[in-house]
């Protein structure tokens, strides 16, 4: 991981803030506004998880406070500027978050010392194919599956053009490194160390596949398609429903071209949050 400063990567800009709308924030952005006023850089606000507001040019970091559902709205944000998410747990588990609540002056103060990295992780970009095509980004998961009550989802997942797998079942998730731990895991699929660079396809509940799960290479890109007979689909991206497959339908996954990027204050391994997480 190298190394993350907030003056060369904020360009003596603005950090960002984004909450969560279901806890009191209240002291932590105090502490917030006296730490950036002693840094001399301006905080932004961002709104909340639920109705975030765009990031604009010169901020150099993005504090996320709630969850790994708000860190992820916040990493939405900020990847495609390059900009670093450092995330306060107000959570649970808290795999993407650096730190809890209660050590956030300390984080803040290892930021300010030149003591935090930068942890880069594959995202996945998303082709969904309506007219237009739509994309979207994705940290942790892309999932094809059935709308509840309508029988039986039929899908080809094809790797680089050539067929791998016809999937008769609930549906699919192709996740991150990252995201890998997340549905991926419930669905029967393997923990992959965060920092590889792949993509894992996993079927969820299907009836006849030999494969209960597929690791691919960084570079290679998943094609989805429905076959005929197939129940009505729908797309999520990051556990939001996005919207309805059309029937027929394709989508498209690949790792997108920039990295997304975690600040870390202090050590923590991939490890280690399994023992605890899981």
């Amino acid at each position: 991981m190298r190394p993350f400063s907030l003056t060369s990567d904020a360009g003596g800009g603005s950090v960002g803030v984004l909450v969560t709308p279901s806890a009191e924030c209240g002291p932590q952005l105090l502490m917030m506004q006296a730490w950036a006023a002693e840094q001399g850089v301006e905080v932004v606000d961002l709104g909340t998880s639920a109705a975030p507001n765009g990031l604009g040019p010169g901020c150099g970091l993005v504090i996320a406070l709630g969850g790994d559902g708000t860190i992820l709205r916040a990493l939405q944000l900020a990847m495609p500027h390059e900009v670093g998410v450092l995330g306060i747990n107000f959570g649970n588990v808290g795999f993407l978050a650096d730190c809890h609540r209660d050590d956030f002056h300390g984080a803040l103060e290892r930021v300010a010392r030149g003591e935090a990295s930068i942890d880069e992780r594959t995202a996945l970009v998303a082709t969904i194919g309506t007219e237009p095509p739509r994309t979207v980004v994705a940290f942790n998961d892309v999932v094809i599956a059935r709308r509840a009550g309508h029988g039986t989802a039929r899908l080809r997942v094809e790797v680089d053009g050539e067929t791998v797998l016809q999937l008769r079942g609930d549906g699919v998730v192709v996740a991150s490194p990252t995201g890998s731990t997340a549905y991926n895991v419930g669905a029967g699929g393997p923990a992959v160390a965060p920092s590889l660079d792949a993509i894992v396809v996993t079927p969820l509940a299907t009836q006849g596949s030999r494969l209960r799960s597929l690791v691919l290479d960084g570079g290679d890109t998943v094609r989805v398609a429905t076959e005929p007979g197939s129940a009505p689909l729908r797309t999520e991206i990051d556990g939001r429903i996005i919207n309805d497959l059309p029937m027929p339908g394709v989508l498209e996954v690949r790792a997108a071209p920039q990295k997304a990027r975690l600040v870390r204050t202090r050590p923590r391994t991939f490890y280690s949050d399994l023992a605890h997480g899981l």
